[in-house]
């Protein structure tokens, strides 16, 4: 038996409804408070597809030397680690902490700086030499956004 995600009531069967713009599985009763949903076999396969693709942009990974990289990028075009914060739009320490590995960038600001810079960041594990075990997968915590003085 399943629950009522709107009233807690346990049921047999649930319907799929949209109420107040969230979509909920619900008892017949609360159904009617909102609009039944079809599930269709095309929205099915759709996020199989979605799945497929986004498993192999998983394939990517950080590369071992990001920080090296970005350093050697930014000092080619002559810029401060100020300059390319303010550019980026984002804090001149996360820029230092990711330079020096002590921060590993999220995806997003990540491809920011690759584009930025022209530089790949993230590539294939078979291609490079990363070791996938090291390291930490730490995200940036507030000490690391926040303007600390050093």
């Amino acid at each position: 038996m399943s629950s009522c995600e709107l009233c807690g009531r346990e049921q047999d069967s649930l319907k799929k409804a949209k109420i107040e713009g969230a979509t909920l599985n619900v008892c017949d009763s609360c159904a009617e408070m909102g609009e039944t949903v079809e599930t269709t076999s095309k929205k099915r396969k759709k996020k199989k597809s979605r799945s497929t693709s986004s498993s192999s942009r998983k394939t990517k990974v950080l590369d071992s030397n990001y920080g090296e990289k970005i350093k050697q990028a930014r000092e080619k075009e002559k810029l401060s680690i100020s300059e390319v914060a303010d550019s980026l739009n984002e804090k001149e320490s996360v820029i230092k902490k990711i330079e020096s590995q002590d921060l590993k960038p999220e995806k997003s600001l990540a491809s920011k700086i690759g584009k930025k810079f022209g530089i790949d960041l993230y590539v294939n594990p078979e291609v490079s030499d990363v070791d996938q075990d090291s390291g930490d997968d730490r995200s940036a915590t507030l000490g690391d956004v926040a303007d600390v003085k050093e």
